[in-house]
């Protein structure tokens, strides 16, 4: 295949996939508004959906064989989440702001599962064992989410002294509820035309992507942890910058974390049930990484409830280096 048609077939399967995720982001948003659904189960909802490309890349990469390009993907991934969705998106509209009671719990999900991950990685625990506590985890969070809120608000009074920012880990939605009101339906019928494009133009993106991995010389990891991880991930930054650019600060939050879980739940833990963890051993460091720019994205905005750009920005700067080393790198 001649070059041309490589980068003809990149930007055709680009377009399709930015497009098809605006369409998702304004489908979830009126969903969550029409039937008053919470930030983060909105968030969790825009996770799902545009975690398709990721998630059947990697495992279509493990299942043929290439365990460590499915494990770069996922990891790979996750950073780019963390740089391009929270990162990125604080630098853009000059920082979010996230409510801290669903902050804390999303981070709890959110590192728990990594932790998980990381542990199934060095290979320090069973995989059974990981497997039963990460699903545990995703599965009860899930439940938090979509509890009705009369549940929610009975839980809360076991936080007896508690502020109530903090107490409120499920949240109401009139939080984050936007002022206007939608009236329409139609973006909610979309939104199985706009996962099937975001999944058909990711997948269109991937395979020319492989076909110019040879051209260009690039190495599994280089190809797995920074080009595949990127591109597959471009749909949750679309999503990501409109739940910025409309001040739902808390459903993005939402959806970088989920989306990071989903990752590692379904494109490595799972997959580590059937092919075991070999495949995963080259990618202990830049899991170290990982944890540590989680760590950091969960922390940074719970003082005061806001990520700025100067914690936006020092949650970048590690990501680049590492995609730069691994570019470089034989």
């Amino acid at each position: 295949m001649s070059g041309a048609l490589i980068v003809a077939g990149l930007l055709g399967g680009l377009a399709l996939t930015l497009a098809s995720s605006e369409l998702m982001a304004r489908g979830l948003t009126r969903l969550g508004t029409k039937l008053g659904l919470s930030e983060g189960l909105i968030g969790l909802l825009a996770a799902l959906g545009a975690d398709a490309p990721e998630l059947s890349s990697a495992v279509i990469a493990i299942l043929a064989g290439a365990g460590d390009v499915g494990v770069g993907v996922v990891v790979g991934s996750n950073l780019f989440n963390l740089a391009a969705l929270l990162g990125l998106s604080a630098l853009v509209v000059g920082g979010v702001r996230v409510r801290r009671g669903p902050l804390f719990l999303d981070a709890a999900a959110g590192v728990g599962i990594t932790v998980a991950g990381a542990y199934l990685v060095a290979g320090l625990v069973p995989i059974q064992a990981v497997t039963v506590v990460a699903f545990a985890v995703a599965v009860g969070y899930a439940l938090i989410l979509a509890a009705p809120p009369g549940w929610r608000r009975r839980i809360s009074r076991l936080f007896t002294g508690t502020p109530k920012d903090l107490s409120e880990v499920a949240y109401e939605v009139s939080h984050d509820m936007p002022a206007k009101t939608h009236g329409s339906w139609l973006p909610v019928y979309l939104l199985p035309a706009a996962v099937a494009g975001v999944v058909i133009g990711s997948f269109v993106m991937v395979h020319e992507a492989l076909a110019a991995a040879p051209l260009l010389h690039l190495s599994t990891a280089a190809l797995g942890t920074v080009v595949l991880a990127a591109l597959t991930s471009l749909p949750n930054l679309w999503v990501a910058l409109h739940f910025a650019r409309n001040d739902r600060g808390t459903a993005l939050f939402s959806a970088a974390m989920n989306s990071n879980s989903i990752n590692l739940l379904g494109g490595l833990i799972l997959p580590a049930l059937f092919v075991g963890t070999a495949m995963a051993r080259s990618s202990l460091a830049p899991f170290g990484i990982l944890l540590s720019l989680t760590l950091l994205a969960v922390v940074a905005p719970m003082p005061r409830g806001r990520l700025g750009r100067v914690a936006g920005a020092a949650i970048i700067a590690p990501y680049l280096l590492f995609a730069g080393l691994t570019l470089a790198g034989p």
